[in-house]
């Protein structure tokens, strides 16, 4: 019997962008600073922002499914869509590497969670996770005075990073243990925060807690960087279950980094290099050592405390604070080595400044997306189908069919197609939300149809015995 294959790992080229809705479309960081992608990319510089983040700090930005913008905080104040302090929106916690992790509450979209950290006294006093809660019935939205700073856990150093559960509802918010070589990962489910977390151990054991954590957009990957203590490591995640495995971790040292980031095709992991560089490295192999090894510097500038982020144009946003007027971009992250395309001026923040944090997001707003398919003998429509339609406005197949063309489009979101003949072919699939779009390609193995044998006639007369054998 012949096999029947499709290549489900998808090759994924970044045209534009597109996010499952549009929440990651208002940045806003630094001294006043932000940029917008709401008409399209590049971004345009935003000059309305009151976040100020001293030093070494981050910020969380939330917008809704339309990009609208709702609120952002610094980790110690929160700011409504007015730039006004939201209600309550005072002394929530303090600053912090990334500022805070944004959540939408899975069973409620007028409910969101703020992760962030708080001090419990002077340092070295050991820092506190927590959460409060944010109602935004109003459209303008209050911190509830009776669920702010919820504790969650005791002595994290400052990283967090929130991934999609497997089942696409459920949310993991990780963060990670002070002097333990300890991930703590709670679930926020439609029934609330879990309080009790999952812990894994595996890596190095962290004795200063500087630097950004990433998961990867697929919730397969993830990386730290440990500015102080010259230090970047990659690990495996299971998003089913929350845990980080020991096994396999790529320790890349001595490397400080300060940010770090995953490609939208999560094939390369970017991360700066503190005063030295900005690296790419391929993960493709699987391999720690093949990963270490496979490091491509992409700038020598002095980049001094950079973060990375992903934006929702598929494009990666680069921070340095010895050129603190401008972001860099990765144009094509996905490209192997330096055809990234890193231009290191790109994107001019009209006078406002960088310091040393951009905002993060849920990496899941950032995931590329894909579509299924179903029967793949020639003669017989193919099925395809956008696995999550989420934010998406409109849709453009192309099925390179040369036996068809200029008929291999399509429009619809769940189209029918039968191709021309048995062969391999790479299908398009570019999706629209706004001004932005990203398009993927997808490897389609079509089969010829089986011919059944089943040998020569024969006539058989009643009460004859028949002998089958099956081959």
């Amino acid at each position: 019997m012949k096999q029947i294959l499709l290549f489900a790992t998808l090759t994924l080229y970044s045209v534009f962008s597109y996010s499952q809705g549009k929440q990651a479309n208002n940045w806003y960081f630094g001294n006043k600073a932000g940029i917008s992608f709401q008409q399209g990319s590049p971004p345009i510089a935003l000059l309305d922002g009151k976040s100020i983040s001293p030093g070494e700090t981050g910020t969380a930005c939330m917008s809704d499914m339309d990009g609208n913008l709702l609120f952002y905080s610094n980790g110690v104040t929160i700011w409504n869509k007015n730039h006004d302090i939201m209600t309550n929106g005072n002394d929530m916690g303090t600053w912090s590497t990334q500022g805070g992790m944004i959540v939408q509450d899975p069973g409620n979209e007028n409910r969101y969670y703020l992760f962030n950290f708080a001090t419990t006294g002077v340092p070295p006093a050991p820092l506190r996770f927590q959460y409060s809660v944010i109602d935004m019935t109003n459209g303008i939205g209050q911190v509830l005075p009776d669920q702010k700073g919820i504790f969650l856990y005791l002595n994290t150093t400052y990283h967090i990073s929130a991934i999609l559960h497997e089942n696409m509802e459920d949310v993991w918010v990780v963060t990670h243990g002070l002097g333990i070589n300890s991930f703590i990962a709670f679930k926020v489910t439609a029934n609330g925060v879990i309080t009790t977390p999952e812990i894994s151990y595996a890596g190095t054991l962290y004795e200063h807690g500087t630097g950004y954590m990433k998961i990867s957009s697929d919730g397969k990957w993830l990386g730290v960087g440990n500015f102080y203590e010259y230090l970047t490591e990659l690990y495996r995640f299971d998003n089913s279950t929350g845990k980080v495995s020991n096994q396999n971790v790529v320790t890349i040292y001595p490397r400080a980094a300060w940010g770090v980031e995953f490609s939208p095709d999560n094939t390369k992991f970017y991360a700066q290099g503190g005063y030295l560089s900005l690296y790419q490295y391929d993960l493709t192999s699987g391999d720690p050592e093949q990963i270490a090894a496979s490091a491509v510097p992409l700038s020598t500038e002095p980049f001094g405390s950079g973060a990375l982020q992903l934006g929702p144009d598929g494009k990666i946003y680069v921070g340095y604070r010895n050129n603190n007027g401008y972001l860099g971009v990765i144009h094509d992250p996905d490209k192997k080595g330096l055809f990234c395309n890193f231009e290191f001026h790109a994107v001019y923040l009209e006078g406002r400044t960088y310091l040393d944090g951009l905002p993060v997001f849920m990496q899941s707003y950032m995931r590329n997306p894909e579509f299924t398919t179903s029967q793949y003998c020639s003669g017989t429509p193919t099925q395809f189908n956008i696995v999550n339609t989420n934010g998406i406005d409109s849709v453009l197949w192309k099925f390179n069919d040369p036996g068809n063309a200029p008929n291999d489009t399509s429009t619809l979101f769940s189209p029918l197609y039968t191709f021309s003949t048995a062969d391999t072919f790479y299908v398009e699939l570019t999706a629209y939300s706004g001004l932005l779009h990203r398009t993927v390609i997808d490897t389609v193995i079509i089969f010829e149809t089986p011919s059944p044998d089943l040998g020569n006639d024969t006539t058989f007369c009643p009460n004859d015995t028949i002998n089958l054998t099956l081959d």
